[in-house]
């Protein structure tokens, strides 16, 4: 007997949080490689995820590949769309990389999708990260 849609897509959202604590935990341990490779697999089951896309950057962040991280981030913004904490991730590794004028833009991006979205706690979280990085 095959399954109803809605229990594929219960089994399937399973799945995928399933892979989201494995990786949680093991990004917990430090083993970012380890991590990046179960996010990868989310990400590839579920690209309109934004968590995949944030977790497997800042997996890359920890292993020093600030430029893998930007490009997860940047993908992620598309796929996810609308995906602000991508823009936010986006904003943090453009600072930190000193390319102040494009993390500026990602700021912009960020606040307006959150404030898009009504998610008042989200809009706090990036104003408070521009008070950080000014």
């Amino acid at each position: 007997m095959k399954p109803l849609p809605h229990q594929d897509a219960l089994a399937e959202q399973r799945a995928i949080e399933a892979l989201y604590q494995r990786g949680f935990l093991l990004h917990a341990e430090e083993r970012y490689r380890d991590a990046a490779a179960v996010f990868g697999a989310m990400m590839q089951a579920s690209p309109t995820d934004e968590r995949s896309w944030l977790a497997l950057g800042d997996c890359h962040e920890k292993l020093g590949q600030f430029q893998i991280a930007l490009e997860l981030y940047s993908a992620g913004s598309i796929a996810a769309d609308p995906a602000p904490r991508c823009q936010l991730s986006r904003f943090r590794t453009l600072y930190d990389m000193n390319r102040v004028s494009d993390a500026q833009h990602a700021y912009d991006r960020a606040m307006q999708l959150a404030t898009l979205l009504e998610d008042e706690a989200l809009v706090s979280i990036i104003e408070n990260e521009r008070r950080i990085r000014p």
